[in-house]
């Protein structure tokens, strides 16, 4: 735990050592045996906006949650989870995560989704962070990408930080197309990492790892083609 260095709102910065979701230590000390992976990330003139990509139950949503959180409780003048922070402050933290199914019957998800992102960029400033959590994944991947893409692009355009966590892969691999747009916050891919097969939870500057993560999952549960003929054989 450490206390953030607090620095001027306008440089947008942030950089956080040993960063992790205060969640997991609070399920330790509850009694879970979680080996909780910490990272190094930082927000700044070159990487503003960030893709995150990665496999199912990657970390992800915890890392996002993880930043937040950070910045939530170093405004409060708490000690956050990690060995070292310079932040400078937002005037709000916006969050975008997935609806309850009984919130978008008038809309549908679609249109509930895109309601209340039309509502962030409302009142969203240059000093705000944004944090999508899987966000238009409940149309088809074409229209999704579409309207992710202006999204981020809106982002760029506004200059706020942000964090999209998503399983659009193509999303991040348009970077310089994103980044030839009107705006100031420049956008990088990031990932949650596999090695040798495992979840890493480690979250890296990379390329999307799609066709890859894809594979490990198939193995992982046993849907490769092998897999299930060798399930089909076994059983006649």
């Amino acid at each position: 735990m450490c206390k953030a260095e607090i620095i001027d709102p306008e440089k947008r910065y942030c950089s956080f050592k040993e960063l992790y979701n205060l969640k997991l230590a609070i399920n330790n000390v509850n009694g879970s045996k979680i080996d909780i992976v910490t990272n190094e990330f930082s927000f700044d003139d070159e990487r503003r906006i960030y893709i995150l990509t990665g496999p199912n139950r990657g970390g992800k949503t915890i890392f996002t949650q993880a930043v937040g959180l950070c910045m939530l409780l170093a405004q409060w003048g708490v000690y956050i989870p990690a060995s070292e922070a310079v932040i400078s402050p937002c005037d709000n933290i916006y969050t975008h995560f997935p609806a309850d199914e009984n919130d978008t019957v008038d809309l549908g998800r679609l249109g509930e989704e895109s309601k209340r992102l039309s509502e962030i960029f409302e009142s969203a400033s240059t000093k705000s962070l944004l944090l999508l959590n899987e966000s238009l994944a409940t149309t088809n991947v074409s229209e999704g990408l579409f309207i992710a893409k202006d999204v981020v692009k809106a982002m760029r355009y506004l200059g706020t930080r942000a964090i999209f966590n998503t399983h659009m892969h193509e999303l991040a691999r348009d970077i310089d197309e994103l980044n030839s747009s009107e705006g100031t916050s420049k956008t990088a891919s990031l990932i949650t990492g596999v090695n040798n097969g495992k979840r890493s939870f480690k979250v890296i500057l990379a390329p999307p790892q799609g066709v890859s993560y894809a594979k490990d999952i198939a193995d992982k549960y046993g849907v490769t083609y092998d897999k299930i003929k060798e399930k089909i054989d076994s059983t006649i």
